[in-house]
């Protein structure tokens, strides 16, 4: 199966270096909003596609490393211009329909320097215009007019966009530009579909019944030897082309379906013959049932084509294997295939998780429930005197899953989390705490080693008696059993009614002490 191996990047716009790995078959680009995940996308269509061969030069000042111009400005020399380097290898097969050794040989800006399948995309100053710029470029001026942009195999020679090794098509989901992004779909979808002879066919067929049509209309000429005629520059095929279901065009099935019926013709490569689907955060303008078939779809064709996307769905981080998600850090990729099987399909199965909330977040407070997720936001404002937005701290809710498959996606993603947790009442708990505490540097547990302390509300019970004791109401005949045992009735209502009990006591927060433990948490999470 042909597909892109690896990526390296240098200089274009949040990347001053970073390299990718890519899996086979599907990729997850998961990260902050403008950690670079669209950027990668837009790489690969750079070097694939050529991308921006033909530009006004002075768009690549949006395109550079706003480091790499800083450090020009500081010591403006021609040595220090920012430059742009994409190198994308390929893993080809030789039996495919692509000339393979056009694509071999050594990437010169590759350390190891062994022989790959690759292509090489450089944008840099032109050093022809040294001479005569070197005055210019040493008063601090960055001369993007004389910038040149080349395209290279790894062989050595000038890459040729009609000898494309991959068939690729890109689906933005994330713009709001219809027209746009239907004509680009269209004409990718043309250009893979058929084979150049068909293309050419089908271009010159359309242009001369557009002429016979013309012809017919038999306008009256205009006097003086003037008359009408079809600008046969504007008579192009790729132009007009739509694709049509049951007689509708897509852009007319509405935003959500057009997106799903563009992902599903484009994964169809028994078709449409692709290589490579890059695609945008698929789930916009999508209900939950058609994300779901979205997903379907992805899962049952991308046997036959690689899949690169991006996305803040936990759905489809989930659903499609966490082991394919890549992490974007601010200059590394973070590929998280080395999750657990057992932990990568209980999540597939868990559609209501906070993986990606762990995954985007700066520091993470894993808690058991609803009871502490209500909680701890005023109990941290009570301590620190500042609020979680402000330290960049975020609280999620296990909701029943086991805090330590969420700290096994952690650990991979090397995260800073903090477990706030019950002992309940066992001491064997305690001392793990103790034992994970020492191996671990990046995640900590947090539990109240006082065993009578077994649970988050009878430990705050204990703590705060004379207030709970005021504070909560009881039936004076009712015995507030908890699992057929009494801890008495303002307690026991407690355990029977833990969200309503924090949610009575969240204004009160300042009226209460805090245990040691959730206190602990605060300051290691903020060191």
């Amino acid at each position: 199966m042909n597909h892109i191996k690896k990526m390296h990047i240098h200089g274009l716009k949040k990347f001053k270096d970073i390299d990718i790995e890519f899996n086979e078959k599907i990729n997850i680009l998961v990260g902050e909003n403008e950690s670079g995940k669209s950027t990668i996308l837009e790489a690969i269509n750079i070097v694939l596609n050529q991308q921006y061969r033909n530009i006004d030069k002075y768009i690549l000042k949006d395109l550079m490393n706003t480091n790499l111009m800083e450090h020009f400005h500081q010591d403006p020399q021609v040595s220090n211009l920012p430059h742009i380097t994409i190198s994308v290898e390929l893993e080809l097969d030789n039996n495919a329909d692509v000339d393979t050794i056009y694509f071999r040989g050594i990437n010169e800006r590759d350390k190891d320097q062994f022989e790959k399948f690759g292509i090489l995309f450089v944008c840099e100053f032109d050093k022809e215009f040294e001479d005569e710029l070197s005055s210019e470029i040493q008063s601090g001026v960055i001369p993007f007019e004389y910038y040149k942009l080349t395209w290279s195999t790894f062989q050595g020679t000038a890459y040729n966009i009609m000898k494309k090794p991959l068939r690729t098509i890109s689906i933005d989901n994330s713009t709001t530009d219809s027209n746009s992004s239907f004509n680009y779909f269209n004409k990718s979808l043309f250009d893979n579909k058929y084979s150049n002879s068909d293309k050419m066919k089908a271009r010159n067929g359309f242009r001369n019944a557009v002429d016979k049509v013309f012809g017919e209309l038999n306008l009256e000429e205009l006097g003086d030897n003037r008359k009408f005629g079809v600008n046969s520059k504007k008579t192009i095929l790729d132009n007009v082309l739509t694709v049509y279901e049951e007689s509708i065009s897509l852009e007319n099935k509405g935003k959500g379906m057009e997106n799903l019926i563009k992902t599903q013709i484009a994964l169809d490569k028994s078709k449409n013959r692709l290589d490579i689907v890059l695609l945008e955060e698929p789930e916009n303008h999508l209900c939950h049932s058609n994300l779901l078939k979205m997903l379907d779809e992805i899962k049952k064709n991308t046997t036959e084509a690689q899949l690169i996307l991006t996305t803040h769905s936990n759905m489809i981080a989930s659903r499609l294997d966490l082991r394919n998600i890549i992490w974007i850090g601010s200059e590394e990729a973070i590929s998280l295939n080395n999750i657990a099987q057992e932990d990568a399909e209980f999540f597939e199965k868990a559609d209501q998780n906070g993986i990606l909330n762990l995954l985007l977040s700066k520091k993470i407070i894993l808690v058991e429930g609803p009871t502490e997720y209500m909680l701890l936001p005023s109990m941290y404002k009570k301590t620190t005197g500042r609020t979680m937005e402000e330290d960049l701290i975020t609280v999620i809710s296990c909701n029943g899953i086991a805090y330590k498959r969420y700290l096994a996606i952690a650990e991979t993603a090397v995260k800073k989390v903090a477990v706030i947790t019950d002992n309940d009442g066992k001491q064997k708990v305690v001392e793990e705490k103790e034992n994970y505490n020492r191996t671990k540097i990046s995640q900590k547990m947090f539990v109240d080693d006082n065993l009578e302390n077994w649970t988050w509300e009878v430990c705050m019970f204990n703590l705060n008696k004379d207030y709970f004791d005021e504070n909560i109401e009881v039936n004076a005949t009712s015995e507030y059993l908890f699992n057929k045992k009494s801890y008495g009735r303002v307690l026991g209502k407690m355990l029977n009614n833990k969200t309503e009990t924090a949610y009575s006591i969240i204004q009160d927060i300042e009226k209460l002490k805090i245990p040691e433990y959730v206190k602990g948490a605060f300051t290691w999470i903020n060191e």
